[in-house]
């Protein structure tokens, strides 16, 4: 999923994998993409620092901020060429797009955001940017302090209670947005109130800071300083815009020291700006500034001490006036981060996925523009029509039906600069067709909630759950900002079956379960019966009881391998006293083998870990350990055979580095620690940690036992790009354990395949024993970093997208690849390649980037000739999460499908659900959430009837881990751990 905050200076786009890692698009290397927007002499449009460089030889061609004539219709670009706004912000989308399927291969569905005070005209003219840049109608629009909301709460994790509300302060390049959000529920959450100024932003402070040098030039150097102030000729124009340039740099700088040099065209020695003067230059507009946010908490009903907090979002917060202005005159202190240009687009995609936020409406097809924002190429796909978003009042983050796609005719005109962009992938406008199978009833019925009503007493323990819908709470807790993935350890490729051993952030969230009503009455029977009826209710049990017993021998045949779990309603819990408090700041808890860790951290503590090892069958824990030691936020936790493993999230205080903490199994004490830079990655194969140590160009190999290097291998050279991708040879045995829902086993054998593969720049391949380092085999032109690519069972199998094919080499050998699958049209996408048995993959295959299109795919690698095992047709497929040889599908929309090893729909619907073992799901009645919840639990036998488990009561379920009967979760203020089967 790509969330996107098109900002008036720069624009941000997130993007979040199906397994819940979330990173930026890179442009140029940096997360931010300059709003800048430049027309060529042939009438192209050109967009970010393209268009900046381009604008230094022609400034009259350069509009670098076209979202402030969001009211103007036009701007002017050249001599008399008048371009409409929305034709310049479809080009800055379609760049977004462009670097979006050349990162993943396609279009994702995409979330845009946009401010909170703008009305049905200004969003109109975003809608038709949207549909001009050839984005599909099902693009979804969420207000950004919604969105800004949604990353306080679930990302930074800070206490939003319902009925509370959150003061979110956008102070962006050209203009500042002033919103208050009231949390309506739990992951809800509405604009109650909004202001600003659409002439206060940061190019004003740069305005001030430019009349307050020109005090001194204008005496000092009075030539010099006429020539910036009016310009003549071009180089003159250059020299000014490069005079901004360095005023804006010296701004950005004096966040971060007291003084900072400005170079002045013409003069030979630089001014120098102190941090006074950019706080006496900026005073009066940041007390304005100030000044609209009481006004429009007043707005809202509320003073500033109402107040859950105030989040500071744009580029211009970092300045340190700011916060502290805000927190002297309205006496609550405010929440900035390092970049705080990303929150915002991060968020949109928690608000969108979590809450389903409205779709903008497909509306008539915008007039063909004159400057298009496609390639002028027999490639460029045909747009779709204009995007429109609903009415405003009210602005929420919850999502009215999606308009279906329409087409609109193509844009003519001259092209933006850059590839072809494919067509995008549509978003979840509509729930996909109904497969043919027939669907159980209850699954039809209106919801409810039995553990609200009390109802479930009454419940058969073979009943399908009744679970009602919830405001589910997703969250994302990667850091601000950070181009690496992440969180430690989290491989190259985004696939979930590898992804996540040091903590894997959740995936885009899902709405609850629902279920139909079960009768839970039963006819009273009358006293005494004649011996006919008795001989007919032993009929009538017997036959039942054959019926169940053909229905169990059903489920054996299908999962003979894994029988149904003895499950039984939730055991009592049993409560452990953290060592350091638990707070929304992060907790974790893990299950290895025969006992549970737990971890958590709190600021008030300094940021120290407290960690905690207790049998599951327990009542003391086994050891306590402080010996992690402190650190600026904490990321997650891992369990190994030597003990368990903590990783501290980025440090920006310390060049984005990052911890990593290994704690003894025997007494909690330190093994060993190391600190990683912001892009190594950390994997666990046989009883070693393999490190992907990106600044030195290496792959290393440490002993768990004690952190010693023990091996060595460089990464192998090209010319073309130091990048390489490192993936865990898995096993089927790590597809039938219990794993999260979003397919990372919870405890893999890390010796029953301690190989690693590495895939480099020149599309080279090599299979490394972890334990030794030693090289087993290798081959070149296997494939490329950025390919999929699965290690699985001895075999490696490879999606090449250039040919759209499926190779499948041994692993042993890496000798002339198995062609196994290749697409049936020209046109068709493979993704998402995983296994999902002992000789299988599955994947989704997509038309035309239509995700309307997608057919989950089975292959039987192994098969001489006819590979395919099944097909089934499910649009806007998500994530691929194997159970035996069965899969779970979630889908956008979203929903999950359960689907067998023979390609026939189990069941659907739309909750969380987890692998416990090849036969059997752990299922959620609501989303996983870092905040205290309720969510009902069931057991499921896959092909039987789920049994109702009870309710968690105040537990973080997203901290949950489990076995096939414990459940290891962090609570509100503690730890708990509880059986459900055995």
């Amino acid at each position: 999923m790509l969330g996107v905050d098109l900002g008036t200076s720069h624009t941000v786009a997130m993007l979040r994998h199906p397994d819940g890692r979330t990173r930026p698009l890179l442009f140029d290397g940096q997360p931010l993409m300059p709003s800048a927007v430049y027309l060529d002499t042939s009438g192209r449009l050109h967009v970010g620092a393209d268009a900046l460089r381009l604008g230094h030889a022609d400034p009259a061609r350069l509009e670098p901020n076209p979202k402030r004539h969001v009211d103007d219709g036009t701007v002017l670009l050249g001599s008399d060429q008048g371009i409409p706004v929305a034709d310049l912000l479809a080009a800055l989308l379609g760049a977004v797009a462009r670097e979006a399927v050349a990162t993943t291969g396609f279009l994702p569905p995409a979330i845009l955001t946009f401010p909170a005070a703008w009305g049905p005209p200004r969003r109109a003219v975003l809608s038709e940017a949207l549909g001009r840049a050839g984005w599909p109608a099902s693009t979804r629009l969420v207000p950004e302090p919604v969105a800004a909301a949604r990353y306080f709460a679930e990302v930074l994790r800070r206490p939003v209670p319902t009925g509370s509300s959150l003061a979110v302060f956008d102070f962006g390049g050209g203009t500042l947005d002033v919103a208050v959000v009231h949390a309506d529920k739990p992951g809800i959450f509405s604009v109650t109130a909004s202001g600003g100024a659409d002439d206060l932003g940061g190019l004003d402070i740069d305005a001030a800071l430019v009349e307050h040098l020109g005090k001194s030039l204008a005496g000092g150097e009075p030539a010099a300083w006429q020539r910036l102030t009016e310009p003549t000729t071009l180089a003159e124009w250059r020299a000014r815009r490069r005079f901004w340039d360095d005023v804006r740099g010296a701004k950005e700088m004096l966040s971060r020291s007291s003084f900072a040099p400005v170079p002045v065209p013409g003069v030979e020695h630089a001014v120098h700006l102190t941090r006074d003067e950019l706080e006496a230059a900026a005073d009066p507009l940041v007390r304005r500034g100030v000044s609209e946010t009481a006004a429009v908490i007043a707005a809202a009903g509320l003073k500033p001490a109402d107040l859950a907090g105030l989040f500071l979002v744009g580029g211009s917060s970092r300045i340190p006036l700011v916060a502290r202005l805000l927190h002297s005159e309205l006496g609550i202190a405010p929440t900035v981060l390092e970049q705080p240009e990303l929150p915002v687009a991060e968020g949109a995609i928690i608000a969108a996925a979590q809450a389903n936020s409205a779709p903008a409406q497909a509306s008539p097809a915008p007039a063909p523009a004159k400057f298009a924002t496609g390639v002028a190429t027999s490639a460029t796909p045909t747009p779709t029509s204009a995007t429109r978003h609903d009415s405003p009042p009210p602005i929420t983050d919850t999502r009215a039906e999606a308009a279906a796609p329409t087409s609109a005719p193509p844009v003519s005109g001259p092209p933006v600069s850059g590839p072809p962009l494919p067509r995008p992938v549509s978003g979840p406008p509509t729930q996909a067709a109904p497969p043919e199978e027939e669907t159980d009833e209850r699954l039809r019925a209106a919801p409810v909630d039995p553990w609200a009503t009390g109802e479930v007493a009454a419940m058969p323990t073979t009943a399908d759950p009744i679970l009602g819908p919830s405001s589910p709470a997703p969250t994302t807790p990667p850091y601000p900002g950070s181009p690496a993935p992440p969180y430690p350890g989290s491989p190259a490729t985004g696939h979930p079956q590898y992804a996540g051993w040091p903590g894997t952030a959740p995936a885009q969230p899902r709405t609850p379960p629902g279920g139909g009503p079960v009768s839970a009455t039963k006819p009273e029977a009358p006293a005494r019966t004649t011996g006919r009826r008795r001989r007919a209710y032993v009929f009538i049990a017997s036959a039942l009881t054959v019926v169940l017993a053909a229905g169990a021998a059903l489920a054996w045949v299908f999962w003979p391998d894994y029988r149904a779990l003895d499950y039984h309603p939730l055991s009592e819990p049993r409560r452990i006293t953290p060592v350091v408090p638990v707070t929304s700041d992060w907790s974790d808890a893990e299950i290895y083998r025969d006992r549970a860790y737990f971890a958590s951290s709190d600021a008030d503590s300094n940021g120290l870990a407290g960690v905690v090892a207790i049998g599951l069958n327990g009542t003391e824990p086994i050891w306590t350990s402080r010996e992690a030691g402190t650190a600026t936020r904490w990321k997650s936790m891992v369990p190994l055979p030597v003990g368990v493993a903590l990783f501290t999230d980025l440090d920006s205080a310390n060049d984005y580095r990052r911890r990593m903490v290994v704690l003894g199994a025997d007494h909690g004490n330190l093994l060993w620690q190391r600190t990683l830079d912001q892009d190594d990655e950390v994997f666990f194969a046989g009883d070693s940690a393999v490190i992907a140590d990106r600044p030195g160009k290496r792959l290393i190999g440490v002993k768990l036992t004690d952190g010693t290097e023990r091996w060595s291998q460089p990464d192998p050279t090209s010319t073309l790009s130091t990048a390489t991708k490192v993936l865990l040879a898995t096993t089927p045995k790590d597809l039938g354990g219990p794993a999260t829902v979003f397919g990372r086993a919870f405890e893999p054998d890390l010796s029953d395949d301690p190989r690693v593969v590495q895939i480099a720049a020149d599309k080279s391949a090599r299979v490394i024993d972890a334990n030794t380092g030693k090289i087993l085999t290798s081959r070149q032109n296997v494939a490329e970093p950025k390919d999929e690519v699965v290690a699985h069972n001895g075999r490696l199998i490879v999606l090449q997208p250039d040919d759209q094919r499926i190779l499948s080499y041994r692993l042993d050998k890496l000798g002339e690849p198995k062609v196994v699958y290749t697409t049936q049209a020209a046109d068709s996408q493979m993704k998402d390649v995983t296994p999902c048995g002992d000789d299988r993959v599955c994947f989704d295959e997509e038309i035309s980037y239509d995700a309307k299109t997608t057919t989950v795919v089975a292959l039987d690698v192994a098969a001489e000739d006819d590979t395919v095992v099944w097909r089934y047709k499910l649009a806007n497929v998500s994530t691929i999460v194997p159970v035996g040889e069965a899969v779970l599908v979630t889908t956008t929309v979203p929903e999950t499908t359960l689907i067998d090893g023979t390609g026939k729909r189990v069941w659907t619907h739309t909750g969380e659900a987890a692998r416990l073992d090849g036969g059997n799901l752990l299922e959620f009645s609501k989303a996983l959430s870092l905040s205290p919840s309720d969510p009902a639990l069931t057991g499921r036998h896959l092909g039987d009837a789920a049994v109702p488990l009870g309710s968690l009561s105040d537990i973080r379920s997203d901290t949950c881990a489990w076995s096939t009967s414990m459940l290891a979760c962090a609570a509100e203020k503690d730890f708990v751990l509880q059986q459900f089967a055995g």
